[in-house]
């Protein structure tokens, strides 16, 4: 199998597994929401290994922090959208609180990582 060079990356692992946790969240959600908010949050969760791999799959280029941003982007609207079903009673606070860490986590590697990609080629 060809070997893909973002699936080394650290900040990519955790993507996958929070793909996997809001797979999971969403799974408990009411039948009427499955076609709303757990249908935002998983679109968006699933963008965000995806804009990971079009911006790293050919290697480091001056065009990949942009995919990065939109990672980010996309992470930040996840968590709008927990806070959302929050409020809506669709979710617990201790639920988002649970899954706070990990958003906080994988945000700062996503902009560590544009950081680190503005400076290459500045």
């Amino acid at each position: 199998m060809m070997e893909r060079p973002y699936t080394n990356l650290a900040v990519w692992q955790n993507t996958i597994q929070f793909v996997k946790i809001i797979y999971a969240v969403t799974s408990t959600f009411a039948p009427e929401e499955k076609e709303g908010l757990a249908r935002k949050l998983r679109n968006q969760v699933t963008d965000i290994p995806v804009l990971l791999a079009s911006g790293i799959s050919n290697g480091i280029q001056p065009g990949s922090q942009d995919y990065i941003l939109k990672a980010a982007a996309a992470m930040q609207e996840i968590e709008t959208l927990l806070l959302v079903c929050v409020q809506l009673g669709i979710l617990q606070q201790k639920e988002f609180s649970q899954y706070e860490d990990d958003m906080l986590k994988i945000n700062q590697e996503l902009h560590h990582l544009a950081n680190r990609i503005e400076k290459k080629f500045k």
